[in-house]
């Protein structure tokens, strides 16, 4: 049977991914494919109309060439909270059937309404010599899974794994090969810049240890250079990705698409190091040495370099094919490289269904 394909359902695009594990060596992409969302069937990263979402799923098949219709999917949305908890020490089956119970006052999502799971992190010992397991806690909301599951199912697709957006990216953009390149324990923070969701990581050797899921991305950029400049929105594109983030400064006096683009960038800037602060506070942080950055709305010009002086630190494009082999996908390898920003979510939500 084919592994499962990786479907990441964006705001603006579906795309999905199909990868052929391998016993010995690099898995193989297989297949690669993306199709249009029609305005208003996804807002703020949730399914809103899931008949929309199907039609747009059933173009995507028939024109990707998948074998199967076996589907991960991520989400990634404000329905959806990760929290670190500590709870008392019970072996994993116990945990999880446990867990309601345990966690209500840990979220804002009431349990009955909600979708738990956990990524275990480590086992602690208090000091009255009771085991504590300290965890990442991961709520859904309930409705917003089922109308994803809906839509998908509508498309006649089969569901078979729901995984956290941050979870996948973190799976394709810091594979086990490439975990040595920082000392034990430093962090690396990993970015996901969408259109309209923002999901940050920071991981120790593949260890997720933070998770914060932002509602904002690039569309916000082209939406003030819409209102303000009077423009449509192919127009505010262009602009945007033609001027991006301008420097010196002095030139934006001149320019009021710069003007525009660099405040909301600012914004972004000032929210991913807020969050890196948060984290650096907590009493069990590890230090975080450097930022991987990917996600469509990442290739903003200038974007990657303004990131490295608000952070600190160095920043560095993501390759979520760097484990891959590419099999006949159909594309040549510039059009593969240049989509290769949009795939870390599809990917690894493959990469997770093959394991």
């Amino acid at each position: 049977m084919p592994a499962a394909i990786g479907l990441d359902i964006g705001s603006s695009t579906v795309r999905a991914v199909q990868i052929s594990p391998s016993g010995r060596g690099h898995a193989t992409l297989e297949r690669v494919a993306q199709a249009p969302l029609a305005p208003g069937a996804v807002h703020d990263g949730e399914v809103v109309d899931p008949e929309l979402v199907a039609m747009a799923l059933r173009e995507l098949w028939a024109a990707g060439g998948f074998k199967g219709r076996r589907v991960a999917l991520g989400v990634s949305n404000q329905q959806v909270v990760v929290r670190q908890v500590d709870l008392p020490y019970l072996p994993d089956r116990e945990l999880r059937q446990s867990l309601q119970f345990q966690v209500d006052e840990a979220i804002p999502i009431p349990v009955e309404q909600a979708i738990l799971d956990y990524h275990p992190l480590e086992t602690l010992t208090a000091e009255d010599g009771r085991q504590i397991s300290r965890i990442l806690l991961v709520a859904a909301q309930r409705e917003m899974v089922q109308r994803l599951v809906e839509a998908v199912s509508r498309a006649r697709l089969e569901p078979v794994l729901v995984d956290l957006d941050a979870f996948a990216m973190l799976r394709s953009l810091a594979p086990e090969s490439s975990r040595g390149l920082l000392d034990e324990p430093d962090g690396e923070l990993l970015i996901d810049l969408g259109s309209v969701v923002t999901n940050l990581v920071v991981h120790s050797q593949g260890q997720p240890r933070f998770v914060r899921i932002l509602l904002m991305g690039g569309d916000a950029i082209t939406d003030e250079l819409e209102h303000t400049l009077g423009v449509d929105r192919d127009e505010a594109e262009r602009l945007k990705a033609e001027t991006g983030l301008l420097e010196p400064m002095e030139l934006l006096e001149a320019h009021q698409a710069a003007r525009i683009i660099s405040e909301r960038a600012g914004r972004f800037l000032d929210e991913v190091r807020g969050s890196v602060d948060y984290y650096a506070a907590q009493p069990d942080a590890v230090p975080v040495r450097r930022a991987v950055l990917t996600g469509g709305a990442s290739r903003l010009r200038g974007l990657a370099e303004r990131l490295e002086d608000a952070l600190g630190m160095p920043v560095e494009r993501g390759h979520p094919m760097q484990e891959l082999r590419i099999g006949t996908v159909g594309l040549s390898h510039a059009e593969l490289v240049d989509l290769q920003p949009d795939l870390a979510v599809a990917i690894g939500l493959a990469l997770g269904a093959a394991e």
